[in-house]
């Protein structure tokens, strides 16, 4: 027998989209594909509608965005968008319905539904199934992980019959979550025990504990999530201020030796931390290039976050303690530090701090040698 074409589908809040919600996709393909029953032909994302009212949910259309930003260099995931246009929240058993509705009336060549649907109600559809003549039925399967399918047995969160419709005509694929028992949940339910033929569970060998609320809880906090989201959507994210999120920006005015070469390196918003706060290597380092001085460091950060993070070059903790209590001296509306901490290639020995503008001003005392950024 054939195996059965399917379109998995996956249903939340993706508030924001992770890395995980990516590869829960290519793990169940991945599964699927082994045990030779079913061909995946494409994957699809609905986002749910903001009338969910969840705690921290951002608009449907910052979320739609990190979404294309997520999903820009898939080649078979794409978004749609229909359950976010709703002029309400959606079941999703309906949701299901609709696009399964859909993609029947696609199969069977109606030019009604063709010529007549708006390009954002059937682009989710993978392009080589609209344009193709093989009308081979396609089966939606809701793709979860094994938290959705535990609260099917929270009472009053779903109907019987909801839950009887998404298993019996659909279909799940459930990604297992560590310290979770999904056949023994399936076993003691009565309804999925009934549709145990139709429930496919698939085991994640590599843990991965990554969730959109811990993602928020790191942003609010200023903590890194590079390679936890992408790039784009952290990008997408500072930008917009969302998770009450700030955008920090540095710039850095290079000066070189020939009158013409100023040039500015601008740093973006998430290389923050790493800029501010040095490696030990830092301390280390050869003495800088003679043929590039770093004279200027202008830092739109409050001289707080800065003097925690000038903290840490500075070294032991007496000369720690030096700084601090130097840096508290305000002579006018220039703040003038010297370090007592011993003098390291590269370490510069004087810091200027112009309070007014927020410009921070790295010199070394000894002239005749560049200074460097600590």
């Amino acid at each position: 027998m054939a195996p059965t074409r399917v379109i998995l589908m996956s249903c939340g809040s993706y508030n924001p989209p992770t890395n995980m919600h990516l590869r829960m996709f290519e793990i169940a393909r991945d599964h699927l594909h082994r045990m030779g029953t079913h061909v995946v032909v494409g994957g699809v994302i609905s986002p749910v509608h903001d009338a969910y009212a969840k705690k921290e949910l951002a608009s449907a259309t910052h979320r739609c965005s990190m979404l294309r930003l997520a999903l820009q260099n898939n080649d078979w995931i794409r978004l749609s968008t229909w359950e976010t246009r709703q002029n309400c929240w959606t079941k999703t058993r309906l949701c299901l319905q609709h696009h399964q509705n859909l993609l029947n009336s696609i199969l069977s060549n109606s030019n009604d539904i063709k010529h007549h649907m708006q390009i954002e109600d059937i682009d989710w559809i993978p392009e080589n199934v609209r344009n193709s003549s093989d009308n081979t039925p396609i089966q939606i399967k809701l793709l979860c992980g094994a938290d959705l399918l535990e609260s099917f047995g929270i009472c009053g969160l779903w109907l019987e019959e909801d839950i009887d419709a998404i298993v019996g005509e659909h279909g799940l694929v459930v990604i297992t979550r560590e310290g979770s028992n999904p056949n023994k949940f399936i076993y003691d339910s009565d309804i999925l025990s009934k549709h145990m033929h139709n429930i496919c569970i698939v085991t994640e060998w590599i843990p991965n504990e990554v969730s959109s609320t811990r993602i928020r809880r790191a942003l609010k906090r200023s903590e890194s999530v590079r390679y936890l989201v992408q790039d784009s959507v952290i990008d997408y994210i500072y930008k917009n201020e969302i998770y009450d999120t700030k955008t920090m920006d540095i710039t850095i005015k290079l000066e070189l030796p020939s009158p013409n070469a100023n040039n500015y390196l601008h740093i973006e918003p998430r290389y923050l931390n790493a800029f501010l706060t040095p490696s030990p290597s830092d301390v280390t380092m050869g003495s800088p290039s003679p043929t590039e001085i770093i004279s200027a460091v202008s830092i739109d950060v409050p001289d707080a976050v800065l003097c925690k993070n000038l903290q840490n070059v500075v070294g032991a903790a007496e000369a720690r303690e030096q700084f601090i209590n130097a840096l508290t001296v305000d002579n006018g509306n220039v703040r003038h530090v010297a370090s007592k901490a011993p003098a390291y290639p590269g370490q510069a020995k004087q810091i200027v701090i112009a309070s007014e503008n927020g410009v921070v001003r790295i010199v070394d005392e000894d002239t005749t040698k560049p200074a460097c950024l600590l």
